[in-house]
C-alpha cells in the first residue's frame, strides 16, 4: 500500500460559467456567432476573489495532495430565455469554464497526483455538460461517464461524500437547521439500510455558505458527521433578487485539511461577502 500523505480537499461548487454574474475569464472573450464578452467591473472583482483563494489553497498545500471537487452547476446553460449570459451556446459555457478550472489548477500549484471530481448539477442549468467538462480537465470519472450523481471518497481512512442537491441554509435563527436534520436523517438512513457512516457531506446549489454538526452514538461511542454547504461565484441574479433580498452574495470556497492519520480539521471558508 502507499503510505498515506496529508490531503488538502477543496470543493467549489456554482460556477455558473456563462452567467454575466459569475466568475469570468481575465481576457476579452470571442464566440463562434460574433458574440463577444468583456469582463464587467462585477466580474473583476470575482476574479480578484479567485486569485486570493488559489494564493491561500497554494499556500496551505504545502507537500500535501490536492483533491478538488466541483459539486454541480458548473454552467449557467439557457434557460428562462435568460438575457443573463454572454452566449446562450452551452458548448462555449462549457469551454469557458474549462479555461477557467484550468486557471485554477495552475494557480494552486497542481501536481501529478492530484485529483478532480465533477457532480452533476441541476439539470436545467447543465444537462449533460459536466460529462463534457469533465473528460476535457482529465477528472477522475463515475464509470463511463465523467461526473458523478453522488460522489463518495475515502480520504486518508475518512469517508466523504457530495451531493449538488441537499439541503437549504437558513437565515437567523434558523439557520443550520435544515442542513442538521439533513444529516441525521443521512445517518439513520444508513443505520436502517447499512453502509458506512460519513465523516463529512457537502451540498451546493442554495449558494449560501454554512458549516454544521450532528453528533450521533452507537453504544454510547460518540460520532459526528459534518455538513456544509458551499458558497457559489455567482452574484445573485434577478430572480435571486426576488427571492433573497436581503442576502448577501457570499462567493469562494472552502478546504478542509485531512491528515494522513485520518483527523480531520476544521473547514475553512475563503469567501468575500462584499459583493452585493
Amino acid at each position: 500500500m502507499k503510505p498515506q500523505r496529508d490531503i488538502i480537499q477543496v470543493t467549489l461548487s456554482d460556477m455558473h460559467s456563462g452567467s454575466n454574474y459569475a466568475l469570468f475569464l481575465d481576457r476579452d472573450w470571442s464566440g463562434r456567432n460574433g458574440m463577444t464578452h468583456y469582463a464587467t467591473a462585477l466580474q473583476k472583482k470575482i476574479q480578484a476573489h479567485k486569485n486570493k483563494f488559489c494564493d491561500i489553497i497554494k499556500s496551505a498545500r504545502r507537500n500535501a495532495k490536492v483533491i478538488l471537487v466541483h459539486n454541480g452547476d458548473a454552467i449557467d446553460g439557457d434557460h428562462h430565455n435568460s438575457a443573463d449570459v454572454c452566449t446562450t451556446n452551452e458548448l462555449e459555457q462549457a469551454d469557458i469554464h474549462i479555461e477557467i478550472m484550468e486557471d485554477i489548477k495552475k494557480r494552486i500549484g497542481w501536481q501529478r497526483g492530484d485529483e478532480l471530481y465533477y457532480t452533476r448539477g441541476t439539470g436545467l442549468h447543465v444537462k449533460k455538460w459536466e460529462d463534457y467538462i469533465a473528460d476535457r480537465t482529465n477528472s477522475v470519472f463515475s464509470g463511463a461517464f465523467g461526473a458523478w450523481e453522488r460522489l463518495e471518497l475515502k480520504i486518508n481512512g475518512r469517508l466523504f461524500i457530495w451531493s449538488h442537491h441537499g439541503a437549504a441554509a437558513g437565515y437567523g435563527a434558523s439557520e443550520g437547521n435544515a442542513l442538521r436534520n439533513k444529516l441525521k436523517s443521512f445517518q439513520e438512513m444508513r443505520v436502517k439500510y447499512g453502509g458506512e457512516m460519513p465523516s463529512v457531506i457537502f451540498f451546493g446549489h442554495v449558494h449560501q455558505p454554512i458549516y454544521a454538526v450532528h453528533a450521533y452514538h452507537q453504544n454510547l461511542e460518540y460520532k459526528e458527521i459534518r455538513g456544509i454547504i458551499t458558497p457559489s461565484w455567482q452574484r445573485k441574479t434577478a430572480f435571486a433578487w426576488q427571492v433573497a433580498t436581503l442576502a448577501p452574495s457570499v462567493i469562494g470556497g472552502v478546504y478542509v485539511k485531512v491528515l494522513q492519520d485520518g483527523i480531520i480539521d476544521v473547514p475553512k471558508f475563503i469567501v468575500d461577502d462584499e459583493i452585493w
